[in-house]
Formats: C-alpha cells, structure tokens, sequence
C-alpha cells in the first residue's frame, strides 16, 4: 500500500479576455483531454478551480462541452470543486466586500451548470495568495480550508508536510500547502530545474523528497498541460494510475490527514520568491514600486474604488453597472501581466484602463474632477506602455527578471529568442 498521499488541484482560469482562437487551443490541447482522464476512469477524483467568469467565458464563446463534461463527472461524484471570487483578484488587495461580493456571484453561476454537485468545501484564493484577510474569508463562507503556497509557512526554507497547517491567528481554518518543485516539475514551468521525462522519474522524484513527509499538493495550471506544455496531459495521466501514490482530493486529504499543526504564516502567494519576502514584499509582482504602469493603474484602480463607493450609498443609478467593469478590472492577471517580471501582454492594462475610466465617467455622482483624473490616468496608462514597448524597456525588465533568477531566455521567450549584449 502507498503511504505518501498525493493531492492534485486543477487551475482551469481564463480571463474572460481570452481570445477565442487561443481559447479554442487550450480546450483542445489541454482541458478536454484532461477531462478525458476522469471520464474514461471513474476511480480518479480531482479538485478543481473554476470560477463563474470562466464558466461564462467557455458558454459565451461556444465551448460549453467544456462545462458539460465537468457536469457529468461532478454527477459521477468525481469533482472536488473550489470556492473562489468571479473575476481571480488577489484577495488582499480588496475589501472584504468585494471580495464576498465576487464570491457569490461566482458561486451563483457555478450552481446554476452544477446544481447540488457544486458544494465546495474549500476557498480558491487566486495565486495561492495569503493574508489573514484570507482565512477571515474561508470562515465567512463556512469552509474548511483554503489552497496555500508553501512560502507562506517556509519563508523560503524546507518545511515538512508530515501534519496540516492552522493559522494560529485565523481560528479554525486549515491551510493546504502547495508543494512549489513538485507542482513546478509536473507543469514544466520557467520555475522547474528538473522537468521528468515519464511518470516513474516524477514519482521517484516526489518520493525522494517527500521521504518523511505524509503528503503533497500539486496545484497546476490546466493550459500548460497540453497547449502550453505539449503532451504534458500525457505525463498527468500516467500518474492518476501510480500504484506507489495514493491520489486523493484536497477535501479527502484535510480528513485524512489527523494531526493540525498550529503555525504563524506569512503573506505570500505561488508568485512570491525568497527574496521576496526577505525584503518584505510579498506581493512585489503586483505592486512594483519602480514599474510606473502597475503604478499608475492602481491610482486609476483606487480612485474607480472611491468613486463607486461614494455611488453606491448615493443611489446612482449607474452604480451597478460601474460596480461590473469595476469587478472585472480587478483580476490579478492584469497587473501580472503589466509586471515584466517576466510576464507581459500590454492588452490586459489596455482594457483594464478603459474599464476603469469608463467606470467612473458614467457614475452620475462623480464629479468633473474625479472623471477627468479617470481619463488622465487612463490615458498616461496608454502612454507610458507605448513608450516602454519602444524603448525596449519593457524586453529590458524581462531579461533582468529571468536573470536575477538564473531562468534562461529561451525557457521563457523560446529557442528564436537571442540575448541582446
């Protein structure tokens, strides 16, 4: 019998900017065949994230199959799914009623495809993004853990994962940890330093280091698995079918795993590096004090926030519709994606400056002022990442970035992608 218990969470996001043609991709290369999976095995269970914004992108866009398919194996009783905020923030960036507010309107849509087999018994916290704000969040909505990153408890170092993890000043709430190199390995991530070949050198990989553990939780992100990672879906298979792992939901591990261990976590998500939070900045991907763009956004996004709060006890009429642009603008994809470090697609500050411009011009209560800062920052926002493509300053921030960490160019830019001396 297997003694290391292996938990698997499937990240199945999408903004609901995706391109179709990219989208139609990655339902093709990695979601339905990893779907295939649990439905030509009934034994295999997963959890799964899938918030109301994506479920409502893949109907929008003609891949309902998709939630159709994630239907009939949550009717088989193969589903573990998540609770998570409609438009993926990062939880404690926002108040604790925008977060409530995201959550039940993505739990209002995940009812309405899944019925009675939409029971989530754990929070989603997007990134793996941790705060106490978080925790305060599982307990509001009565679940019983919540998805963390191993930084958070670690700080950087080894830890053991022999008991589950309870945030000494966040009550009862247990914290799953994911395990960073086992999750990057079984992805292919720029993060991976060994990426195994088949299913037997993960595994032997997993239980070497995992020898006096109890267990570990990969997280992974379905589109590396297939569209971004050829095959990937292949090496994911393989394992669900490892008699030396005894595979296990996330809720089936936090009941089988008996022993709690009271620990003082950190802030932190799966994107915070070491480094990090030694300088005690856990969210520097989000809020880099020296990428003037994610500055500027965060003014447009504060100001937006203001503003609709002022709309709301006033009874705008336009509050509900600004409320909805406000909420879509505050996926944490966009300023990860603003960051150059290393990512970067210009199109999600685009959109998200329009948004939030919009946003507040609408609001009747707004006043000439607050609506003319809107357009100004919007429009700065338009500016300064014109000029930072230009410049080659922004191809300047990734290469730094992928050289602090020792990631080569062609992990991440591909084997055309040559370094400019």
């Amino acid at each position: 019998m297997p003694n290391l218990f292996w938990a698997n969470l499937i990240n199945m996001y999408q903004p609901p900017n995706c391109d179709r043609a990219e989208l139609e991709k990655i339902v093709n290369q990695s979601y339905l065949p990893i779907l295939r999976i649990f439905t030509q095995n009934p034994e295999y269970k997963f959890s799964v994230n899938l918030p109301g914004s994506t479920v409502e992108l893949l109907i929008r866009t003609g891949f309902g199959q998709v939630i159709d398919k994630i239907a009939e194996l949550a009717d088989r009783g193969q589903v573990d799914f998540t609770m998570t905020p409609k438009f993926q923030p990062v939880i404690p960036f926002l108040n604790e009623e925008d977060v409530a507010r995201q959550i039940e309107a993505s739990n209002k849509i995940c009812k309405r495809y899944f019925g009675i087999n939409y029971a989530p018994r754990g929070l989603y916290s997007p990134y793996l993004a941790y705060s106490q704000a978080v925790s305060k969040t599982t307990a509001r909505f009565g679940l019983k853990w919540v998805v963390t990153d191993e930084i958070s408890f670690s700080n950087g170092s080894p830890h053991g994962f022999t008991s589950l993890f309870m945030d000494k000043s966040a009550g009862g709430v247990v914290l799953l940890p994911r395990h960073r190199e086992l999750s990057d390995q079984l992805e292919g991530n720029i993060w991976a330093r060994k990426l195994p070949r088949s299913a037997s050198e993960y595994v032997q990989s997993a239980l070497q280091k995992c020898a006096n553990d109890k267990y570990f939780i990969t997280v992974v992100e379905a589109d590396t698995l297939g569209y971004r990672q050829a095959g990937r879906h292949g090496l994911l298979k393989a394992l669900y079918g490892e008699a030396k792992l005894k595979r296990v939901t996330l809720s089936e591990l936090r009941a089988l795993i008996k022993r709690k261990e009271f620990v003082k976590a950190q802030e932190g998500t799966a994107e915070t590096r070491p480094q990090d939070m030694k300088r005690r900045k856990p969210f520097q991907l989000w809020q880099n004090e020296n990428n003037p763009i994610q500055q500027t956004l965060w003014q447009l996004f504060n100001l937006a926030s203001t503003e609709i709060k002022n709309a709301g006890s006033k009874g705008d009429p336009q509050y509900t519709r600004a409320r909805e642009m406000f909420d879509a603008a505050s996926a944490g994809a966009i300023w990860q994606m603003t960051s150059g470090n290393p990512w970067w697609n210009s199109s999600y500050a685009l959109q998200a400056a329009d948004d939030l411009a919009i946003a507040v011009f609408v609001l009747l209560s707004s006043t000439l002022k607050a609506k003319e800062a809107a357009i100004a920052q919007r429009n700065k926002i338009y500016t300064d990442i014109e000029q930072n493509e230009k410049s080659g300053e922004v191809k300047k921030w990734q290469k730094n970035f992928l050289r602090a960490n020792n990631i080569p160019f062609e992990r991440f830019f591909g084997k055309q992608q040559e370094e400019n001396a």
